[in-house]
């Protein structure tokens, strides 16, 4: 189904670099709203996974700063400070001293976080490869370049 009509758009979209623009944000409220329901169950939300997925995958076993976490989020950075206090007071992430600096603290993942992300993956990863089930690496390859191209536009 083309966005016209899932829109209810009487009128064809004339601008066809609008539409594409449309489809990107359509699709990206969706996939959001996905990751909530998803993540809801687990009293997770989306920002929260992304942190405990990039305290997995994306760290050491010492952590990552809070400036090397709002700059790898995909959410406002001001928002950092307060995503991982409420995160600490769950349990699921600890601050600890920079080794050297201890005016830095270092974000890492707790026993508990690493238990709740282990239930998110599964459930993420399930729905990911339903979603996407339908394109081929090399459609998500080309998905990906693409899209790629678009922000290296929003850089300039």
């Amino acid at each position: 189904m083309g966005l016209q009509q899932e829109l209810g758009m009487p009128n064809p979209i004339s601008d066809t670099a609008h539409e594409a623009i449309m489809n990107i944000v359509l699709t990206g409220e969706m996939l959001a709203k996905e990751g909530q329901r998803i993540f809801r169950p687990l009293g997770l939300t989306n920002s929260q996974f992304n942190v405990l997925i990039l305290l997995k995958h994306q760290s050491n076993h010492e952590g990552i700063t809070q400036t090397e976490l709002g700059a790898r989020l995909l959410v406002n950075r001001s928002n950092v400070t307060g995503l991982v206090d409420r995160m600490e007071e769950a349990g699921w992430v600890r601050r600890a001293p920079a080794p050297g600096d201890r005016r830095i603290n270092k974000v890492q993942l707790t026993k508990e976080g690493s238990h709740l992300l282990g239930k998110a993956e599964i459930l993420y990863y399930s729905r990911i490869r339903e979603v996407m089930g339908g394109l081929s690496k090399k459609d998500l390859g080309a998905m990906n370049g693409l899209l790629g191209r678009v922000r290296e536009k929003l850089y300039d």
